[in-house]
């Protein structure tokens, strides 16, 4: 006779719980759907799904009694703080929050198996303890958040920016008219900077120091965005050892939502520490990978064959490359390479004879600058953000 199987243990059933994450976070938004309070255009897609992940990641630690890294340790904070900034109803937030614990219970019962409702039953306070201590936290964070945007006026000028945000083809259209509640010129001359969330571990970006310097800021799931108008104020101080990047010359409010975008794409190339990376900087690497995405396998021989080299010739190579599509001068590669101008023109010609890339010729160098992007440092980095 077949012996049944027993009851999984708690700790068993917490550990296929947090690996069960994904289908607890894609049951959170389908039942978030159905009750019909949010929207594309207050919420975006993107932030309910990242911050239903942070939050089942908090909660199954806590749950379970692991330590909870610092990158989620103020999320019910920082999501009372973001919801309010979207203009939620207090009301629709906190239904939205209370749905985390049938989540997880569903999860619970899933991952215990069959019979596993003694074991559930056992330990169903700890649960609601740590769901509701969750959802107080916050309640009070929105709350504290929201008193802050009614007396300071900062309410309107979220919530014109969350339009601006997700205006899609009405763009032109909102930015004319959200221009006077942000403070900003519908057709001036604007500058957005990115700065990312920094990795898991670090302190969370503060936000209101950021936009206490006169800029407008918008946080995002991987980092925040910084709006000013550079004839006013002067460009903020970024966090030390956070990755930036910096878009300048935007014409007006309506290339802003765009603006932020190239943004944080642009802050993938940037290294923490360093001044915000500007598409100046880093436009041979941001080339590199969009070719290759339409073209797989791009300029891969030219790449092969400087591989192939031995690593000290290579570096020579690529060294010389560098300096030389700085200038376009060998006498100016010769001085910063310490190097006789017939040592430059001998390596030009080999990087010719290998790469088949001539980079005398100026569409030839933009190339090769694209093809070993990855390989040549930029040299025109700004000093400051």
């Amino acid at each position: 006779m077949t012996q049944a199987p027993e009851p999984r243990s708690w700790p068993g059933t917490l550990e296929l719980l947090a690996r069960d994450r994904d289908r607890l976070v894609e049951d959170f938004l389908q039942r978030l759907r159905s009750l019909g309070h949010y929207d594309d255009e207050l919420i975006p897609t993107d932030d309910l799904r990242q911050t239903a992940r942070d939050t089942f990641d908090l909660l199954t630690r806590r749950i379970s009694g692991l330590p909870v890294p610092a990158h989620l340790g103020d999320l019910a904070t920082r999501l009372g703080v973001r919801r309010a900034r979207q203009g939620v109803a207090r009301d629709d937030l906190l239904e939205a929050v209370r749905l985390d614990f049938r989540v997880l219970w569903a999860g619970l019962v899933r991952a215990g198996g069959v019979d596993s409702a003694p074991t559930l039953v056992l330990h169903v306070e700890e649960i609601l303890e740590t769901v509701e201590q969750f959802i107080s936290d916050v309640q009070a964070a929105f709350l504290e958040e929201r008193a802050v945007l009614e007396r300071d006026s900062r309410a309107a000028a979220a919530q014109a920016f969350a339009r601006l945000l997700s205006a899609g083809e009405r763009t032109p259209e909102v930015a004319e008219e959200v221009a006077s509640v942000l403070g900003l010129p519908p057709h001036g001359v604007l500058e957005v900077t990115f700065v990312a969330t920094p990795p898991r571990g670090d302190r969370p970006i503060d936000t209101r120091t950021l936009s206490r310097g006169g800029c407008l800021t918008w946080e995002f799931n991987d980092g925040v965005a910084l709006v000013r108008d550079p004839a006013r104020t002067r460009p903020p101080t970024l966090p030390e050892e956070s990755a930036g990047a910096r878009v300048h010359d935007i014409r007006g409010l309506a290339e802003v939502p765009a603006a932020i975008e190239a943004a944080r794409v642009l802050v993938r190339y940037a290294r923490p520490g360093q001044a915000p990376v500007s598409p100046e900087d880093v436009w041979p690497a941001l080339a590199r990978d969009r070719v290759e995405v339409l073209v797989p396998g791009f300029g891969r021989r030219a790449v092969e064959r400087l591989e192939a080299l031995e690593p000290d010739a290579r570096a020579r190579l690529l060294e010389t490359l560098s300096h030389y599509t700085s200038t376009g001068s060998v006498k100016a590669t010769a001085t910063a390479l310490y190097c006789h101008r017939n040592t430059v023109v001998n390596r030009l010609q080999h990087f010719r004879e290998v790469s088949g890339l001539d980079l005398t010729v100026p569409v030839q160098a933009a190339l090769a600058l694209v093809l070993f992007a990855d390989r040549v440092p930029a040299r025109h980095r700004r000093a400051s953000g």
